[in-house]
């Protein structure tokens, strides 16, 4: 069979045109199904150098397309991974998600952003004033000004902390970060960031795990903006010895033993009662009733679990504590600062009372506070300008007329006032902490005493400088170290010392105040218990506080001549003392009936007017003439 010849004219014109419309279908194919050859029956050199050419540019593009295949499947794993990383994170972080779509106003926020306010998940696009509402009012502002500079350039991103009101009405601290993004011109799109619950770190005491004092001032500025407002009290109430529990253990355990006592105290609170810390030991509550009698009794329950005592590695310690009660007056407008500062009055009025008190402010509280601050300048003035001056007093041996001893006396000097007594200044200098400087001047003038030549005519080289302790004194581990240097500063012995320290000083902290005294008396110095018989005063602790000499004050012997039940009680303690081998001396005594009756029951070592009141050295040596002896028959008792 012989070869058609090809066709010619409008036959191959139209073979022509099917041929191209084949390769287009091809063409067509391989866009939609992949397929990367092409195909063609035409005799015409033409077309199949066509589909040559093409085939290579189809091959070479579907290389190209499959490396893109290959790059965005490695892109989208790593997208991935970078995705899972960033939800670890966000997750171990807590952090929340929000995005400020800036052309419709509207934010959208992750479900982990509602969660940690406890609300439910909007799962849809909200008003940013959905966010900005919940936000604290002395908040706002701020945030809003963090946004919008960041959005008009002004700053490289956004980072504010803010307080924000969660699904149960409390306040949760957080901090907002976040980038603006942009479009080619420079536009903002959108912003997008995360938020972080800083709580933990702004508003809770790490101590005891519960909510801090800026939290409380929170809660004071909610409770005033409240209209009508309602009757309320702020309560505050003082650990005075915690120091004890971390006494002689470890202090991971002492601190575990704090926290199980503030979770006690908690239970002990209706739930709708925040348990707030503070610092110094100090916890505040706000309670919605100004009724004294209310509020006792809603605080009995917690009172009586600090009656009972802290177990701590086997021991048992017990804490005092104090509170003080400032009830909101709805007549007289107040603010958060001064509703506070009635507060701290009320505290520091507790404190300055017997341990387990409780006080409740009143405009005479504004004034004691107003006396205690000229006190203070009048303190810090004498320590500046040489006003600190050192009186003694006799401490006589009636049967004899011998000088014992000096007690050495604090005054203070003021140009306008002149000498001030100890009752005037001694209670704000220990609560100032000015107590130690003015402690410090009155060694520098009482230890010469014992080496004063004249003092050593008149009265020998064996009386005993007897010197006051304060509780800051008392409790300073170095106390024994500090008398003695300052002694052989002075050129005296330490043994011819004596340190008087009260009951009450003692018990702020007694486990620690028996091991320093205990190694005071064993260096040689002599301890004497002051002022036995005056507020509190047990029986017990005659039996064990490390001591030489019990101090009976003068509150026992005053009036005793008249009251004859007082006379049996201050007879009955003398005798007990005596029993337990201590030296008595009786302060106080200013009459000569007051003396016989003292020596009829055996006491001979005499401190009071009746002999000398605390005169400075040079009127001592020059007013002061050595007694003469108490005649003996009142010595021999009844």
């Amino acid at each position: 069979m012989s070869e058609q010849p090809p066709p010619t004219g409008p036959a191959r014109e139209a073979r022509l045109l099917a041929d191209i419309e084949a390769l287009r279908e091809q063409l067509v194919q391989a866009a939609s199904a992949g397929a990367c050859q092409l195909q063609t029956g035409s005799d015409e050199p033409a077309l199949h150098e066509l589909v040559g050419v093409s085939n290579t540019l189809l091959q070479d593009l579907q290389h190209r397309i499959d490396e893109h295949k290959a790059s965005c499947e490695a892109l989208e794993k790593r997208l991935e991974a970078r995705t899972e990383r960033l939800d670890l994170v966000l997750t171990a972080t807590h952090d929340g998600v929000w995005e400020w779509f800036i052309s419709s106003g509207e934010i959208e926020l992750s479900q982990r952003w509602s969660n940690m306010l406890g609300l439910p998940h909007a799962g849809s696009r909200q008003p940013l004033d959905h966010w900005l509402s919940r936000i604290h009012d002395d908040d706002r502002d701020q945030v809003e000004r963090a946004l919008y500079q960041h959005l008009d350039g002004l700053e490289g991103a956004v980072n504010v902390e803010y307080r924000i009101r969660d699904a149960r009405g409390a306040w949760r601290m957080m901090l907002c970060r976040g980038l603006c993004q942009r479009d080619e011109g420079g536009e903002p799109v959108c912003m997008a960031g995360t938020q972080t619950d800083i709580t933990e770190h702004r508003l809770r005491d790490p101590l005891t795990g519960l909510p801090n004092g800026t939290y409380l001032e929170l809660l004071l500025q909610e409770r005033l903006g409240r209209r009508p407002l309602m009757p309320m009290a702020l309560v505050k109430l003082q650990l005075l010895n915690v120091a004890s529990l971390f006494d002689g253990v470890a202090v991971e355990d002492a601190i575990a033993a704090l926290r199980r006592l503030v979770q006690r105290m908690r239970r002990q609170l209706p739930p709708r009662i925040t348990l707030i810390a503070l610092p110094e030991h100090t916890f505040a509550m706000i309670f919605d009733t100004d009724s004294a009698e209310a509020l006792e009794t809603a605080l009995q329950p917690l009172e009586a679990v600090l009656a009972e005592p802290v177990d701590i590695d086997g021991q048992q310690v017990w804490l005092s504590h104090v509170s003080g009660v400032a009830a909101l007056r709805r007549d007289k407008a107040v603010s958060v600062d001064e509703w506070r500062h009635q507060s701290r009055l009320a505290l520091a009025a507790a404190r300055a009372a017997d341990v387990g008190s409780r006080r409740h402010y009143s405009d005479g509280l504004r004034h004691w506070e107003r006396q205690n601050s000229r006190a203070e300048q009048r303190i810090r003035a004498a320590l500046a300008g040489d006003g600190v001056r050192c009186f003694l007093q006799p401490i006589v041996d009636a049967g004899t007329g011998e000088i014992d001893g000096f007690e050495a006396l604090m005054r203070l000097y003021d140009p306008c006032e002149g000498i001030m007594s100890p009752g005037s200044f001694i209670e704000i200098a220990e609560r100032s902490g000015l107590i130690s400087p003015l402690w410090e001047m009155l060694m520098e003038q009482a230890l010469p005493v014992l080496k004063d030549p004249a003092m050593r005519d008149a009265y020998g080289e064996s009386f005993l400088l007897s010197i006051n302790l304060s509780t800051r004194q008392l409790l300073d581990p170095c106390l024994l170290d500090t008398l003695i240097a300052a002694s052989r500063r002075h050129g005296v012995s330490f043994q011819r010392l004596q340190v008087e320290v009260t009951e009450t000083s003692v018990l702020s902290d007694p486990v620690k105040a028996f091991r320093i005294l205990d190694r005071i008396r064993a260096a040689g110095i002599g301890v004497a218990l002051d002022d036995f018989g005056s507020g509190y005063s047990s029986l017990a602790q005659l039996t064990s506080l490390p001591m030489d000499t019990v101090k009976i004050d003068r509150e026992l012997v005053r009036n005793v001549t008249t009251l004859p039940r007082k006379r049996h009680v201050l007879a009955a303690v003398i005798e007990l003392c005596q029993r337990l081998d201590y030296r008595v001396v009786v302060e106080g005594v200013e009459d000569r009936l007051t003396l016989e009756m003292l020596c009829d029951l055996g006491v001979s070592d005499i401190q009071g007017f009746y002999y000398s009141r605390p005169l400075p050295l040079e009127r001592l040596l020059s007013d002061f003439r050595r007694p003469q002896p108490f005649p003996q028959p009142h010595l021999a008792g009844n």
